[in-house]
């Protein structure tokens, strides 16, 4: 097939004729004989001669289908309007477009990262029918070409089409992207595909959470940039404040629900301590922040205890440790930690053992602390470990590498004796009782607190655990 850019086919003008058995064609004004089947091969169709009707002629070839008017050719009145032949009108037939139009409206542009999108600064002019150059597109539109996570509708979330970074794939674009030339989204953490908006959409459906283990509920522990949430137990997503129970353990192995509007104590699970030597008597509980096993202080052993109070199974004995643990606390590395009320010391323990690790003095202000009844939390959203003095009824904040404590809530109520602590992360405030006299406490620094209902019965714990199905 002769190109058009080979030849410059110019039927309206007359240039091809086809007397009897032969055509003239025009080459750029050259002038030279073909027999009419070399001009049919060329693109050309010559079936108008004299007499003949071109009405719904049609040609399939890959060039544009001429008809060459002759002299008393069906021309003036014939059927040819609105013919299905393969011309610049009206075409209905195969042939490729001779344009490729580009980014820049005839050109190709470098894409370098690979995504598919141009650089505007390196575009080259393209030729009609041209194969593009290696690693060359038909657009211009890339922000960034040394950044694969960067071009318009990487972030469809925040904008389908604006031109912006997603380096984590969820589909939000980075907050503050590196490139000047990107467009800002929402995301708050482009490092992390379980931290966008929304992420924690039983918490809050708009805020810029982390939620790791999908349960709808944001990470308490963040860095800077992320909203806080109120899940201390992200990489579980068993344990979350949509399915929690505040709880006291008993000394014959049953585990009360705590209502803490009504001070009622309803049962909700219990373990089998038949097998277990009496006696039997549960000091303090905490629950792992790694895989959500629950210790307990068997205090008349002075043992540790690992704890399914959901299966009802008999609870796992450890080592023997000789300490007497008011209070056991994780952080969320998965250090267990316990208060030893006899020798007024932070000990911590190896949780697959029971052992003791080490223990450090507890002091405030550099002064020892007698501790003689006690309750142990975490803040896990100020990432603090929380001991309750209870011979002076003061909240303390302890640090773990040293063992000095900072005061952060002292309440007028005399002496506790029979103590428990627990730290509610949705209201960033603390439960204590002593005895059956329970109180929810403000942790900064105001002393602030409020008596609430009177418990059922006196108690020694308080913790946050899984409900059971």
């Amino acid at each position: 097939m002769v190109s058009m850019r080979r030849f410059g086919w110019l039927f309206a003008a007359g240039l091809c004729h086809a007397p009897a058995c032969s055509s003239t064609c025009v080459d750029d004004g050259a002038v030279f004989n073909q027999s009419l089947e070399a001009c049919m091969t060329a693109g050309i169709t010559a079936s108008a001669t004299e007499g003949s009707e071109t009405d719904a002629s049609e040609s399939e070839s890959d060039g544009p289908t001429m008809t060459a008017p002759t002299e008393g050719s069906a021309t003036e009145g014939s059927a040819t309007e609105g013919s299905n032949s393969n011309s610049n009108s009206n075409s209905n037939s195969n042939s490729e477009s001779a344009t490729i139009t580009g980014g820049d409206g005839g050109s190709w542009c470098e894409d370098k990262d690979g995504d598919g999108f141009g650089d505007p600064a390196n575009c080259v002019p393209s030729e009609p029918g041209e194969d593009p150059p290696a690693g060359f597109v038909p657009n211009d539109d890339d922000c960034d070409d040394g950044d694969e996570h960067t071009f318009p509708g990487a972030a469809p979330n925040d904008d389908p089409e604006a031109c912006m970074t997603d380096a984590d794939g969820d589909d939000w674009g980075d907050n503050t992207p590196t490139d000047p030339d990107a467009v800002p989204g929402t995301d708050c953490d482009d490092d992390d595909a379980s931290t966008f908006p929304g992420s924690a959409e039983v918490e809050d459906p708009s805020k810029c959470m982390k939620d790791e283990d999908g349960d709808g509920w944001g990470d308490s522990s963040v860095d800077d940039g992320v909203d806080g949430g109120s899940d201390c137990y992200d990489s579980n997503a068993d344990i979350n404040p949509g399915d929690r129970v505040l709880y006291t353990a008993t000394d014959n192995g049953e585990f009360l629900a705590i209502d803490t509007a009504t001070g009622d104590l309803d049962v909700f699970a219990s373990v089998d301590i038949g097998p277990l030597a009496p006696p039997y008597a549960v000091i303090t509980c905490a629950i792992s922040p790694i895989d959500a096993t629950i210790y307990c202080s068997q205090s008349a052993k002075q043992i540790l205890i690992v704890v399914d109070y959901c299966s009802g199974d008999t609870p796992i004995e450890l080592a023997d440790h000789g300490r007497s643990i008011c209070g056991l606390g994780f952080l969320d590395d998965g250090t267990l930690y316990g208060v030893d009320s006899d020798g007024d010391e932070l000990v911590t323990f190896d949780p697959g053992t029971g052992e003791v690790l080490g223990a450090k003095p507890l002091t405030v202000d550099g002064n020892g602390v007698n501790i003689q009844a006690c309750g142990m939390a975490v803040d896990c959203v100020g990432e603090r470990m929380l001991v309750t003095d209870g011979q002076n009824s003061r909240i303390l904040s302890i640090d773990p590498e040293t063992g000095e404590g900072t005061v952060v809530a002292d309440i007028e109520e005399g002496q506790w004796n029979s103590v428990g602590l627990e730290f509610d992360p949705v209201s960033k405030q603390a439960f204590s009782n002593n005895g059956d006299r329970l109180f929810q406490i403000a942790l900064d620094g105001s002393n602030n607190y409020m008596q609430l209902p009177e418990l059922e019965q006196s108690i020694n714990d308080l913790s946050y655990g899984p409900t059971c199905d």
